[in-house]
């Protein structure tokens, strides 16, 4: 999912905010190493849970002492030709050593201060090391949690309490939402491998439902179908997007963006207001995220039930047994070897199963045909003419709601034309879908009518007295062709 906008086919310039170099010590063969490094100089001087830095940084001595410390506690280096990575170096040669390979890659700057030699983080480096470290401690995602957020941002926005940056992070938010549904797939493929060395199957079963179900890809999945969870409330959050495009928030938010963004850019702040409201609205393509996630869940069973069948049904360590027999084998004598069987013939015809015989198919007589009267085929008829009069299939519908739908519009139920029997079934289609969406949650995704909204939405109106078009008198709603999203 991409935006649209003139800079999107080119790539953000990364290497213009960050060093140049500031991944090699992390594709060495000790990265594994400098990680911990770096994380416990995070930890210690540069990171949020540190003490406040001082403005000018630390004294050179302090980081290399830091670094001898860690070395003496725990130091499994291999050698790769770098003076920090020999093992045969002195504690403080090889901490001066790392300490000029970080400065060298960007991760520590050293200035000198008189006649000192201070050391700091860049506070673009320190933001990445951030975003490294949680994205290694990255856990399961909440989608109640994330929805939940994003409502009361647009909320506040809505009423008036918060500006532009509030609308931003709950558009982010989306975005990090529908990317982490995304990319949940369970890969079934990757994951059984792991999992059928597991040495019991007991073992294999909580590792499955415990570790890659709940504890690692969405921890409220069991919570996600109910009525009651936020993720229901999506039909909210997209009624408060149009409300912020379609009213005079619209103005307001454009303006917050031209002052505090743009520097008084109205093209550029019109594009990024129209970026973060397309990513609201992909929060409609939601049902499809969940509906493949639901399918690899379900593979995913299939494929751990048909194991676990396996492991239960088959002899525990047979490869054990298997080889404990081949040995046998081989080093038993020649006497020990023949097959525990009586003399004679072990291959005789009399001993062969007979043939199976099928019985002979028993005779049967055509039924009488008799051939309809000329009355009974024009009432046969006149009743499939009938039927399908009646019957709305998605063609039907899109040529009915092609006719009054305008490109890019919407069209209220009062507009619609009744000149036929089509017409009425089609409308009263129409009423239905439009009741059965104003549930909690929208239309549910397995709902047959489902099939006939194809590139347009209907959403009943609670507003406003009923609508009468000489046929039904029933509730009003309003046709409209989704908003295509980035």
């Amino acid at each position: 999912m991409m935006d649209h906008h003139p800079n999107a086919s080119t790539a953000p310039p990364l290497f213009a905010v960050l060093p140049a170099g500031l991944f090699g010590p992390l594709a060495s063969a000790n990265r594994e190493r400098y990680w911990e490094l770096l994380c416990r100089l995070f930890e210690q001087f540069f990171g949020p849970d540190a003490p406040l830095p001082p403005s000018i940084g630390f004294q050179r001595r302090e980081i290399t002492a830091a670094l001898e410390n860690y070395l003496l506690t725990d130091d499994p280096w291999v050698d790769e030709g770098d003076p920090g990575e020999v093992p045969d170096a002195s504690l403080v040669d090889r901490a001066n050593a790392i300490h000029e390979r970080f400065r060298s890659a960007g991760w520590l700057r050293q200035e000198r201060v008189g006649a000192r030699e201070m050391v700091s983080m860049m506070p673009a480096v320190s933001q990445f090391l951030s975003t490294l470290v949680e994205f290694a401690e990255h856990g399961p995602t909440f989608v109640s949690a994330k929805v939940r957020s994003i409502e009361l941002q647009l909320q506040q926005v809505v009423e008036g309490k918060a500006f532009g940056d509030a609308l931003d992070e709950a558009a982010d938010q989306a975005r990090r939402l529908l990317v982490s549904l995304s990319s949940m797939s369970l890969k079934v493929r990757d994951l059984m491998p792991e999992l059928s060395r597991s040495e019991t199957t007991a073992q294999f079963a909580r590792q499955w439902f415990e570790r890659y179900v709940s504890s690692f890809f969405v921890g409220d999945y069991a919570d996600l179908h109910k009525a009651d969870h936020p993720l229901a409330r999506r039909s909210a959050i997209l009624a408060m997007a149009q409300q912020v495009e379609g009213t005079a928030l619209h103005d307001t938010m454009l303006g917050w963006y031209r002052e505090h963004l743009t520097a008084g850019d109205a093209e550029r702040a019109e594009a990024r207001l129209q970026r973060s409201l397309r990513r609201l609205h992909e929060l409609e393509r939601i049902d499809e995220y969940l509906g493949r996630l639901d399918e690899d869940i379900r593979q995913a069973n299939r494929r751990a039930l048909a194991f676990l069948d396996y492991r239960l049904r088959a002899p525990d360590k047979l490869d054990v047994l298997l080889r404990r027999a081949c040995r046998g084998v081989l080093q038993a004598p020649e006497d020990a070897l023949r097959l525990p069987v009586a003399p004679g013939a072990l291959m005789d015809d009399s001993q062969l199963r007979p043939p199976r015989r099928r019985p002979q198919p028993i005779a049967r007589s055509a039924n009488a045909v008799q051939q309809p009267t000329p009355e009974q085929l024009a009432r046969l008829s006149l009743l499939r003419r009938m039927k399908r009069a009646r019957l709305v299939n998605a063609e039907d519908m899109a040529r009915y709601v092609g006719r009054h739908l305008p490109p890019g519009g919407s069209v209220d139920s009062t507009q619609l034309a009744i000149a036929s029997i089509e017409d009425l079934r089609a409308y009263q289609t129409l009423l239905t879908l439009a009741l059965r969406s104003h549930r909690v949650g929208g239309l549910r995704r397995d709902d047959p009518r489902a099939r006939l909204l194809r590139g347009f939405r209907v959403e009943l109106l609670d507003a406003g007295a009923p609508g009468d078009n000489d046929y039904l008198r029933a509730p009003r709603f309003i046709i409209s062709r989704p908003r295509k999203t980035a």
